[in-house]
């Protein structure tokens, strides 16, 4: 993943209609290889996880992006990493 994929955590593309905690749930992929990740594979971050099931592929979280990130497209691939590790 080159840097600009990376979610820096700014918040601006919230709030979700779907629900989804975009900035937590974007940069899953990050905590996952932090040393504590088990606190990230918990029930209440399971549920936080499969809301991208949910995701309505609006877009209003990628034009709110001021890093032009392609958030649907990074909350899928993070939420397919964080099946690996449940």
């Amino acid at each position: 993943m080159s840097t600009e994929e990376i979610c820096r955590g700014c918040g601006r593309c919230m709030p979700c209609p779907a629900g989804i905690k975009i900035s937590d749930c974007a940069r899953m992929n990050l905590f996952l290889r932090g040393e504590s990740f088990e606190e990230y594979l918990t029930e209440e971050w399971k549920t936080k996880m499969k809301r991208i099931e949910n995701c309505l592929r609006c877009n209003l979280c990628k034009g709110r992006c001021p890093h032009r990130l392609d958030i649907p497209n990074l909350l899928i691939r993070n939420y397919e990493e964080y099946k690996t590790f449940i």
